[in-house]
């Protein structure tokens, strides 16, 4: 009866050592893509507020300490990342983990034909899903008595890896941020750590004048005799081109952390 007791006391011992706690993953575009860009973040005096920043993210991973098995979301689910969150952002996973530092994270923002809704609307979620779209954003920008509209799909998909997290889970539930920064489509340079945020050029591009800058009319912009613009060892010469090229370097963790950025197509 005592070794019997003792192994249970045994088993009991050793299962406390391997605690659970949950860990929560969200995904948040803060409030450049809640509230708007306000016109001192840009240099150029435009203010921007998106209506629909829809992003299709999946296959996302957190590992603890390198080793796998830690959290795992397979599935594509479509956020509208304007709704707001009061900073808590929208909930991509939450899952019990095993407790220790989730020191690496990794997800996909890719289009996908099965898709679900995270917190998109049916409508949101068909757009995305028919158009084969990774990423859309819809707006508008002003300066002055001027607005200029927008609504860009883009199709581009992005594997970012090695995505240096910071939840430490330890009998509390802890959090990743998959954060999206939408200033970065108005970036002035491909490749430069200190770039502009701009948006005359785009502004410039409405041709017929109607007040809506369209793909059609972004493709129509040569950028091959700006100064600024600068595309590094690509063939991109166009402003479409450019701000496509820019979708695939809107993902960061945990506010300002990086990733490794793979563009697959």
């Amino acid at each position: 009866m005592i070794m019997h007791r003792l192994l249970i006391s045994a088993i009991l011992l050793g299962s406390c050592t391997d605690d659970h706690a949950t860990l929560d993953v969200r995904i948040y575009g803060e409030e450049l893509i809640e509230v708007g860009i306000p016109a001192d973040v840009f240099v150029d005096g435009w203010a921007l507020r998106y209506e629909k920043f829809l992003v299709s993210v999946g296959e996302v991973e957190a590992q603890r300490d390198g080793v796998e098995g830690g959290l795992s979301e397979p599935n594509y689910q479509v956020f509208d990342l304007t709704r707001p969150s009061e900073g808590a952002g929208q909930r991509v996973a939450s899952e019990p983990v095993v407790d220790g530092r989730y020191d690496a994270t990794q997800f996909v923002i890719g289009p996908a034909a099965d898709a679900l809704a995270g917190n998109a609307s049916a409508a949101d979620l068909e757009t995305m899903r028919a158009g084969g779209y990774s990423l859309y954003a819809a707006g508008q920008a002003t300066k002055g008595d001027v607005t200029m509209r927008f609504a860009w799909g883009f199709a581009t998909r992005t594997r970012y890896t090695a995505c240096e997290s910071l939840a430490e889970v330890g009998g509390a539930p802890a959090r990743i941020e998959l954060t999206i920064h939408g200033d970065h489509l108005f970036y002035d340079d491909l490749f430069s750590s200190t770039p502009n945020i701009s948006f005359d050029l785009v502004a410039n591009a409405d041709a017929d004048g109607d007040g809506e800058v369209t793909q059609a009319e972004l493709l129509a912009v040569d950028l091959r005799p700006l100064a600024n613009y600068q595309v590094g060892s690509t063939d991109i010469v166009d402003l479409w081109h450019f701000i496509e090229q820019k979708t695939t370097a809107v993902g960061h963790i945990d506010g300002e952390g990086h990733c490794e950025a793979a563009r697959e197509s």
